[in-house]
């Protein structure tokens, strides 16, 4: 239908088809996914009146934007709120849908727009905003409760993530940073609108108010918002002497001013003089009814995790005690880099949670950190999503799946601290953050900056850690020497992607005289590999991972009582070689006492499991017989395990 409204925002010509449209992330297509729209946005301009009496914000937007090829079309996004017309270089723009699920359409301008050419692209719109309408969330978008109207900018569940269409056309996927927006609220008297960036214009007239906000660094949408309510503004003080604002309804207000000033501000230094020099022009938190959220200089905390006591901080297991300082994390990890695409979302996420971690070290014990990132591991394995693409492997049903982004994100950085150490592991940090400040980056750029500081080629840690699934799950055997120990890995297989895990374990030896020292061993990416844990003295007994900071399962750690390498065993083992492909394999093994539940597993020179036997109650022999029926000629080895550390390993053949 035609619109031609006059509600306060100047002329609006008719004649230009109003469109209600929907979103999706196909338009983000394969890695790295970027659009390749053709344009650069250099700035967003709006004026947006929030009538929350109506339930409803109408408004207008002017975007600049630079074209880096010949364009017959521009590409944004809107959802839920009605286009009333486009201009292009101030003339009529036609506009056609083209994905109704993510709200896509394309603005035709009247006359093509040339490689390197500055448009502008001015849209009226109006409408209720609304949130997230997939599945059974009604979280991200436009908000009415409890006597506030907020946005919240990324979706849990809607197809297209970004929710900042929801009450502005833009341009809404996170590849493209404009330099700098301008956002213009009018509402009504008695209340007053939080926003991003800093407040440059305030005035009063006809019973509505109108507070000019200006973004002054590069900014992706989703990270665009604003909150109106009665609130009450407290000014935190802080050692950075940066303006730090906190909006909040009167009820709000005295538990959020404590809960800044106890936990926040001393945060605010410390990820200061960890990361880089605090990114923006303001810290600001708006308390909103629920959902907690990094907009870039406003962020909105849950009312519900306002507490203001350190034990609580240190206790609380779900997190909630560290929200604020979690979301504040984003604004180096989220807001100054941000994820090129949702498909790498843990860059946000993972950093942040593992902030988390750094704060309860920094501000009590390192007790503290291994606690909250065993909290972190533990969950971690029960996630069958890789870190890369995980919304997208989960065709959205959560585009932030906590076990991974969040907890596996931050369980798999703690790995590579442990592994670089702190000195070249925040260095590695630092740099990744300068490389790509007010940008954006990817897996792989996270990669590249590890390498380029460390030095080292890290593909063996990341292809498995964040391309892949799943953890290493361990039989480990280990005899004595005199200055030492022989270890032997036996991991099971994994998937068919990442079958098994190169890890790097700190083992700590101890004696029974008092002796200890911790080393690391190196466990290949093979289903059986040794290392030699050299402690300058004969070890009594082991522990691997002492700190429990490794991704990983050790089903059984033992003293060898076979050799590790196929040679005598301590208990009379044989296997009668070479059968045909027809043919049995037949064994005979010896136990010592007690050995109850075995396990025996063949494997084909490729690490591949062609044969896997549990064998229950067991007494003190066992005799046992595989059949060798569809196996290809050629090298296998045969491996059987006890519960109370029996272990043997055998290579055999399999003959035409």
């Amino acid at each position: 239908m035609t619109r031609n409204r006059t509600s306060g925002f100047g002329h609006r010509a008719a004649g230009t088809v109003a469109l209600t449209v929907m979103l999706c992330l196909a338009l983000i297509s394969a890695s790295p996914g970027q659009t390749n729209k053709g344009y650069k946005v250099v700035s967003y301009t709006a004026t947006v009146r929030l009538d929350r009496m109506q339930d409803s914000l109408f408004g207008e937007v002017t975007m600049i934007g630079r074209a880096d090829t010949a364009l017959s079309g521009i590409l944004q996004h809107v959802k839920y709120i009605l286009v009333d017309s486009v201009d292009v270089n101030s003339a009529r723009a036609s506009t056609q849908t083209t994905d109704t699920v993510s709200g896509a359409y394309l603005i035709a301008p009247p006359k093509g727009i040339s490689p390197g050419e500055i448009f502008t692209v001015h849209t009226f719109f109006h409408g209720r905003g609304r949130p997230e309408q997939a599945g059974s969330m009604t979280w991200g978008g436009v908000t009415d409760q409890d006597t506030m109207m907020f946005a919240m900018g990324v979706g849990f569940q809607a197809p297209y993530v970004g929710c900042t269409r929801h009450w502005l056309p833009c341009y809404d996927l996170p590849d493209d940073k404009p330099d700098s927006v301008d956002l213009t609220f009018l509402c009504r008297d008695g209340e007053v609108t939080a926003s991003n960036g800093l407040l440059v214009g305030n005035s009063l007239q006809d019973g509505w108010r109108k507070m000019h906000w200006h973004v002054g660094h590069p900014i992706a949408t989703y990270l665009l918002t604003f909150a109106t309510g009665p609130y009450t503004e407290q000014n935190i003080t802080n050692s950075l002497g940066i303006p730090f604002e906190v909006y909040a309804l009167k009820r709000d207000s005295a538990l959020a001013g404590i809960h800044m000033n106890v936990r926040v501000r001393q945060v605010l230094a410390f990820y200061d003089s960890l990361f880089a020099p605090y990114p923006f022009e303001k810290v600001g938190y708006v308390v909103t009814p629920f959902g907690s959220m990094e907009h870039q200089t406003m962020i909105s905390l849950d009312k519900r995790v306002l507490v203001g006591d350190s034990a609580s901080m240190v206790a609380d297991s779900g997190g909630s005690g560290t929200t604020a300082i979690h979301e504040l994390a984003h604004m180096w990890w989220g807001d100054r880099v941000t994820c090129q695409t949702f498909d790498d979302a843990w860059l946000n996420e993972g950093f942040a949670t593992f902030c988390e971690s750094l704060v309860l070290e920094h501000l009590f014990h390192r007790s503290t950190y291994l606690t909250r990132q065993h909290g972190n591991i533990a969950n971690a394995k029960t996630s069958t999503l890789p870190l890369f693409g995980a919304s997208t492997v989960d065709k959205h049903t959560d585009n932030y799946p906590y076990t991974t982004i969040y907890q596996k994100g931050a369980a798999v950085l703690g790995m590579l601290r442990q592994y670089l150490g702190d000195s070249v592991f925040f260095e590695c940090v630092r740099h990744f953050g300068n490389v790509h400040a007010y940008s954006t980056a990817t897996s792989w750029d996270l990669e590249r900056a590890f390498e380029d500081v460390s030095g080292q080629d890290l593909g063996w840690f990341f292809k498995p850690w964040v391309f892949g699934t799943g953890y290493p799950k361990d039989t480990i055997v280990w005899s004595r020497s005199a200055t030492g120990a022989k270890i032997t890995f036996h991991q099971a297989t994994n998937s068919a992607s990442t079958p098994h895990f190169r890890m790097c374990i700190p083992v700590r030896g101890t004696t029974n005289s008092g002796l200890s020292k911790t080393v690391n061993v190196w466990m290949d990416s093979t289903y059986l590999s040794s290392d030699f844990a050299n402690f300058g003295f004969s070890p009594d007994t082991l522990v691997f991972d002492p700190d429990g900071l490794l991704v990983m399962k050790i089903a059984h750690a033992t003293l060898s009582v076979a050799s590790p390498d196929g040679g005598e065993s301590a208990y009379p083992f044989r296997v009668y070689p070479n059968p045909n492909r027809n043919r049995q394999l037949e064994f005979t093994a010896g136990l010592p006492s007690g050995s109850g539940r075995c396990e025996l597993l063949i494997y084909d020179m490729q690490g591949r499991i062609t044969r896997h036997i549990s064998y229950d109650s067991v007494g003190r022999t066992l005799h046992g017989s595989v059949s060798m029926s569809g196996l290809s000629s050629g090298s296998y080895r045969l491996c059987l395990t006890s519960e109370n550390g029996y272990f043997v390993n055998c290579p055999f053949t399999v003959e035409d």
